[in-house]
């Protein structure tokens, strides 16, 4: 047994996560225009500043009346009103405060009022101005209304900080901001938010038969499909990416490139070279570049030797230049991790249960991450692993658009065995169509 193999430390993928999450603290953070700030995460609590709705205001377009102005009113008696005025949303404070000048309760006169508009105190409800018969002066404008029903007080009109109250904890930090989130920071009167910044994340593809897309392909050489795989991932994310040009497999070069990349990033990520072969110089690279060991290997299969490190406030990920094992990392390791670096309260990936389509019958000592098809049928999720996944298959690894957890052991799993399966983060954030 070698050195570097007496040197491993395994994990499970859970205790990875928490190995990843215990050595890390979500990044900077920055105030932004709200605009700015779709898909951030919110870096402070937000309480509300003042109650919701701010005023008394009318939820309908209709009537403002007394409801004990309408205590005699029934089919065949209806009783008349005046209006003596009409509000609209936005009327000025100075119009408000005039109409809430007392008058003798038995007044029958009613407000004209329209959604949203203010509510003066001496009416108690908003009767629906489809349920009126109006009178019509020569202006086109009614000057007297028929009610022919009672209306309870309280109908039609919310009341001050009926929604919500002042001082309450309304958006908890680590929110991601999106339309109901800008909803309530808007509706605050909020130009701004405090938000964490985007994880800078450099991508190093790692290989001497790594080629540029763009280029012409020489023999025995392959275009660098993972490390375009992962940037596209990482930005789909939210991180702050920079993918640079392949590597080589030389230690000393390797070494450099990952300690110029932890200079300007919070995750550096490379993409093959940590297997155990005599060219595979990740590990012993990322030691020369000052990082320690978090783990060397995971209880996962593909993606067995997926490894990270981590040196003061940057972490690196040593994925494998094996396609699915590359994606694999992705998902179950890497998201987890940058979504804990962002800031956000639900960081972990969301496992669903679903019913086999077809047996997986071959044997694994670890738990087998399957790339598979999910779909809806009558309320139940139906997982059809790919019959040709193998794990250097991109045109596999294309169609799937969920990973299948297999359990370890020696039987693999039989059709109709429930398990347990991720959507894939490019069909998760909008892509499945069900």
């Amino acid at each position: 047994m070698t050195t570097l193999q007496k040197q491993q430390l395994v994990v499970s993928v859970e205790e990875a996560i928490r190995h990843l999450c215990e050595g890390a603290s979500p990044v900077r953070t920055e105030k932004l225009p709200l605009e700015d700030c779709v898909g951030r995460v919110l870096a402070e609590d937000f309480f509300t500043p003042f109650p919701m709705p701010p005023f008394r205001r009318a939820a309908m377009d209709g009537y403002a009346v007394r409801s004990q102005s309408l205590l005699e009113a029934g089919p065949g008696s209806e009783v008349m009103l005046k209006v003596i005025a009409e509000v609209k949303a936005g009327t000025s404070k100075e119009w408000a405060q005039e109409c809430t000048v007392d008058r003798p309760v038995n007044d029958r006169d009613a407000v004209r009022i329209f959604t949203g508009a203010p509510v003066p105190h001496r009416y108690d409800t908003v009767v629906m101005q489809e349920v009126v018969t109006p009178i019509y002066g020569e202006d086109g404008k009614p000057l007297w209304i028929g009610i022919d029903r009672p209306h309870p007080a309280g109908r039609h009109i919310a009341e001050a900080g009926e929604d919500l109250a002042p001082g309450k904890l309304i958006l908890v930090k680590g929110t991601v901001i999106g339309a109901k989130e800008m909803a309530v920071l808007a509706s605050y009167g909020q130009a701004e938010a405090v938000v964490r910044s985007k994880p800078r994340i450099v991508v190093l593809p790692v290989g001497d038969e790594l080629q540029e897309p763009g280029t012409a392909l020489s023999a025995n050489r392959i275009y660098d499909a993972n490390g375009l795989v992962v940037y596209a991932f990482l930005k789909q994310l939210g991180a702050q990416v920079t993918r640079r040009k392949p590597v080589p497999d030389h230690p000393a070069i390797l070494a450099n490139e990952i300690r110029l990349a932890a200079e300007q990033a919070d995750i550096v990520i490379t993409t093959g070279g940590i297997s155990v072969g005599d060219h595979d110089y990740v590990e012993r690279s990322a030691a020369s570049a000052g990082f320690e060991p978090i783990f060397t290997k995971v209880l996962m299969r593909p993606g067995t030797p997926t490894s990270a490190f981590k040196k003061e406030g940057c972490l690196l990920f040593g994925l494998s230049g094996n396609p699915s094992a590359c994606y694999s990392g992705l998902e179950l390791l890497v998201k987890p991790a940058v979504q804990w670096l962002k800031g956000m309260k639900n960081y972990r990936n969301q496992w669903l249960k679903g019913k086999l389509e077809d047996s997986v019958g071959k044997p694994c000592p670890y738990p087998r991450y399957i790339r598979s098809i999910a779909t809806m049928e009558l309320g139940v999720w139906r997982i059809a692993p790919l019959p040709n996944d193998k794990s250097g298959n991109i045109a596999a690894f294309a169609e799937a658009n969920a990973i299948a957890v297999i359990p370890a052991g020696g039987r693999g799993a039989a059709k109709g065995e429930i398990v347990s399966f991720l959507l894939l983060t490019h069909m998760a954030n909008g892509g499945l169509t069900l």
